[in-house]
């Protein structure tokens, strides 16, 4: 037993211990990065809120309510000395699968002891086969690697412990037993929607059992007895499953989530053929990435699985898939009860591909009772699959590493996928690969001229570029795609001010807070146009506006002071410098633009000392006008020596630097004259 054990563990590990030393990738920025909920101090705010960080009953909500997960997320940040490291989340990934893939072995040997007891065949190694082959399936790995893949796998751990106690309630008839079904079921549910077909499948099994329990020698006795406690647990978990799903209905608003077209176009065709055709279609694609898992992508929506419109599509050719297992936890993914925001999703079929496995293996185990040369093919090809499987999924665990692998990964398999195409275009722009993210973002914009975001990022590249006509063609067709886009409107007008279109600047900013009201970037690009228009006044009112919805908006700070400063508003400026040094400690440029206030006031300690500060926390990206500001200081000081020491060090980073040149003159000639 412990052999086996350690087997399991060591197949479950082994695909995925090598490229535990990866980033936070694709959806676990919005998830865990981005999200409130992992890093506020309340522990309660997740309960509110979505699986992303939105109120549960806003209309903007994915309705995607998995509280326990993020809790799960809190607890390793703040275990982690409040920092988010990716290795400490994968390797809490890593850990729920090994976990996931013994209770899974435990599950169908409670299954095949229970199937046993009645009548039938006792199939030794079939939930250690089983196991095995799950340990190692190469459909997990984005469950595994993707951090935000923990819901499925934790939902996955308590839909098997659920449907262990459930079948110790079968056996014992105690109902303890299906109350801890019931709760477990339940529990699943708040780590992942799918955990609640835990008792749909249970419902399955309880009618299997029965009809392999029943006493043909004594009807009455068995009916008086036994089927009273079967029918008794139906009713209960039927009964269960609406209330559970009732009060999921309940959190959810009484609203179902708002996806786009983009995010699963078939859930949007009117066309009921077209739509009943392509489901089936991509209901067969999850089966065979069952079977052969090859072609696996992180993101199968837009383009990438088109829609069958012809009665002559050759992908009309699908299986019809009936097994309880497979089919019932998939129900929530199958688009059956209600669309859902995403085409194919692989950490889905994390559940289902237990059935699958458990499938295989009893066919493998058909096999090897069929004589000894059987037996020996098996002994051979049976190892051979383990290790193709282990190989690739070693393999696609790599892609998970960071977003470059993966998006790139995506492209062979979706080549027709606008957001593979939108994707890759924004890491190419990260890698300041300007050339090619423009490319990428055009072609997705080729595949789906709609694609507003794309339109979006592609006119900032061409703002940044100069190319401000081009940038607002593609920002007025972002808008005319989506009139509320609030994003579109702020960039709009910072082209239309780079061209000198002011009023009509002025507009596209109002526009822009007109449909997002706390928008502290365009609050602080709208005081940037008004300094521009030297409405000083309204600059300054924008700015504090920008910090009151953002107070560590760095930006906005330094505008602020520095016009401040500027316009001889000191002692305005002055009221302001606790605030900013309470909410930007170590913001180098806020800490220099505090020195440049306290000099102006005379009082030249508190200036040298944000001087100081400032040039240590900028490092290596000191500039020449910060020890030439500092030199000024001690020359207002008649501290001469430190003043001429700072104009050099100026000097030496820009020997072109005017003021520099002209203060170190002026200096020495009053050293001069006073010699």
């Amino acid at each position: 037993m412990i052999f086996k054990l350690l087997g399991i563990v060591c197949l479950s590990c082994l695909p995925f211990i090598f490229s535990l030393r990866g980033e936070f990738v694709f959806d676990d920025s919005e998830a865990i990065l981005k999200n409130k909920d992992i890093s506020s101090e309340s522990w309660f705010d997740c309960f509110y809120n979505d699986f992303w960080g939105t109120n549960i009953q806003s209309n903007l909500s994915h309705k995607s309510y998995r509280p326990l997960t993020i809790l799960s997320f809190r607890l390793q940040y703040f275990l982690n000395d409040r920092k988010l490291s990716p290795i400490q989340f994968k390797i809490g990934n890593l850990v729920c699968h090994v976990i996931c893939c013994i209770l899974i072995w435990h599950t169908f040997e409670s299954i095949i002891k229970t199937v046993g007891k009645h009548g039938k065949k006792k199939y030794s190694n079939i939930a250690y086969l089983a196991s095995a082959i799950f340990a190692v399936h190469p459909v997990h790995v984005e469950a595994v690697c993707g951090i935000v893949g923990r819901a499925d796998i934790i939902a996955a751990m308590t839909f098997f412990l659920s449907f262990i106690a459930y079948n110790k309630a079968i056996t014992s008839d105690k109902v303890i037993y299906l109350v801890a079904a019931v709760l477990l079921a339940t529990v699943s549910m708040l780590f992942k929607e799918n955990g609640v077909t835990v008792l749909g499948f249970c419902l399955c099994y309880e009618i299997i059992t029965t009809l392999l329990r029943k006493d043909l020698t004594n009807p009455k006795k068995y009916f008086k007895y036994k089927y009273f406690h079967s029918i008794l647990r139906i009713v209960i978990t039927a009964t269960s499953i609406i209330v559970i799903l009732y009060g999921r209905w309940i959190v959810m608003g009484s609203t179902t989530p708002n996806f786009k077209p983009t995010d699963n176009p078939t859930a949007f065709s009117e066309n009921i053929y077209n739509k009943m055709g392509t489901y089936n279609y991509i209901y067969f694609l999850n089966w065979l990435l069952f079977i052969w898992p090859q072609w696996l992508c992180y993101d199968w929506s837009m383009g990438c699985i088109p829609i069958i419109k012809s009665t002559l599509d050759y992908r009309l050719i699908f299986l019809l898939i009936a097994v309880g297992l497979i089919i019932v936890p998939f129900l929530p993914a199958a688009n059956i009860l209600y669309p859902v925001g995403f085409v194919i999703a692989e950490r889905i079929l994390y559940i289902p591909s237990a059935g699958y496995c458990l499938m295989l293996s009893l066919g493998i185990n058909k096999i090897t009772a069929r004589g000894e040369t059987m037996k020996k093919m098996v002994y051979i090809l049976f190892p051979l699959l383990i290790v193709i499987y282990l190989l690739r999924c070693w393999q696609r665990s790599f892609d998970w590493q960071n977003e470059y692998q993966l998006f790139i990964s995506g492209l062979s398999v979706c080549p027709l996928n606008a957001k593979i195409h939108y994707n890759i275009a924004k890491v190419a722009d990260a890698a300041n690969q300007t050339d090619w993210a423009i490319a990428e973002y055009k072609e997705s914009l080729r595949l789906y001229p709609e694609y507003y975001q794309a339109s979006n990022n592609l006119a900032n590249l061409l703002k940044n570029q100069k190319h401000f006509t081009e940038a607002e063609e593609y920002l007025r067709a972002a808008i005319k795609n989506k009139q509320d886009f609030s994003t579109a409107w702020m960039n709009l007008g910072i082209v239309l001010a780079n061209t000198n279109r002011f009023t009509e600047s002025e507009d596209a900013y109002k526009n822009a807070l007109k449909y997002r009201k706390h928008y502290p970037d365009c609050y602080y690009n709208l005081g940037n146009l008004y300094l521009s228009m030297n409405r000083k006044e309204n600059a300054v009112e924008s700015w504090m506006q920008a910090i009151y919805l953002h107070s560590k908006h760095a930006l906005a700070w330094i505008n602020l002071l520095a016009l401040l400063d500027n316009t001889g508003n000191l002692e305005k400026a002055k009221a302001l410098i606790p605030k900013a040094v309470a909410e930007l400690p170590e913001s180098a440029p806020v800490n220099f633009a505090i020195a440049n206030i306290y000099g102006k006031m005379e009082r030249y300690t508190e200036a040298e000392q944000y001087f100081l500060k400032a040039i240590k926390i900028f490092g290596d990206r000191v500039q020449a006008i910060h020890y030439t500001n500092l030199g000024v200081l001690y020359h207002r000081w008649k501290q001469y020596n430190s003043a001429e020491e700072m104009y050099n060090k100026a000097l030496t980073l820009n020997p072109m630097f005017t003021s520099a040149h002209k203060n170190l003159q002026s200096l020495q000639k009053l050293k001069h004259k006073y010699q």
